[in-house]
């Protein structure tokens, strides 16, 4: 069983991405699963020459049925990601998917999908229920978040809460943030978070590093928060608008 569990994930983070950068944009991935293998994951794609889709889920539990879970997910957007792709419309369609096809495993997930459009030079941001998405702009001071608007995916469809949009524009220098709960939930000996407070001030404390090197800084903060670790999937993206 051990052995077939380290084959699975190997099959399964297989296709996870690897680290992406252009002449427009940088982006950093790192997970740190639970276990051998659970429910974060991500995507990165470009589409056509001026827009890249940038999703990530966390689907409920830590081991494999979140990790299959996760999956269908990540392959739900690997096939419906189009030029046009309008964010709010995949995040409606890929619930609709999981009710019809998943709806008695009582399984659901948290969603994020950033597009961005070096056209147009903005970011599009539609999340469900997952943590916001931090931006730090460059010579501010503070990180502004930008909020999931509807739901959880899988449970109802339609969603009670419509999904929403933000807009944003796109500058030199930007820095955007997208990470699961488990690196904000980490807790000290006294029961308290890492929280999103901290993870802002690490973002801004390492706002002279970039990629990896700025991933590492804030994982090995938040991980030192925790009295004994993480305790969940912890998945970090950082991105980097050149």
């Amino acid at each position: 069983m051990s052995e077939d569990l380290q084959l699975a994930a190997k099959v399964h983070y297989g296709f996870l991405p690897d680290d992406y950068e252009d002449d427009r944009l940088e982006i950093a991935v790192n997970l740190r699963p639970l276990y051998v293998i659970g429910g974060d994951y991500c995507s990165i794609l470009p589409l056509g020459k001026h827009r890249v889709l940038i999703c990530t889920c966390d689907a409920v539990g830590h081991g494999v049925s979140a990790a299959l879970f996760a999956a269908r997910i990540n392959t739900y957007v690997l096939t419906h990601a189009r030029v046009d792709l309008i964010p709010c419309e995949l995040v409606a369609d890929l619930n609709g998917y999981l009710c019809k096809r998943l709806a008695d495993t009582g399984m659901y997930a948290t969603f994020y999908a950033l597009l961005l459009d070096f056209e147009s030079g903005t970011m599009t941001l539609a999340g469900a229920a997952h943590p916001p998405v931090l931006q730090l702009e460059k010579d501010q001071s503070y990180c502004k978040e930008w909020a999931s608007i509807t739901t959880l995916l899988g449970i109802e469809d339609p969603m009670p809460l419509l999904c929403g949009s933000e807009r944003v524009r796109l500058n030199s220098g930007d820095r955007f943030l997208l990470y699961s709960d488990g690196l904000i939930e980490v807790e000290d000996a006294d029961a308290q978070a890492f929280g999103i407070e901290k993870l802002s001030t690490a973002l801004i404390a390492h706002r002279n590093l970039s990629g990896q090197l700025l991933n590492q800084a804030i994982l090995d903060q938040a991980e030192s928060h925790g009295d004994d670790g993480f305790k969940d999937d912890v998945l970090l993206m950082s991105i980097m608008i050149k």
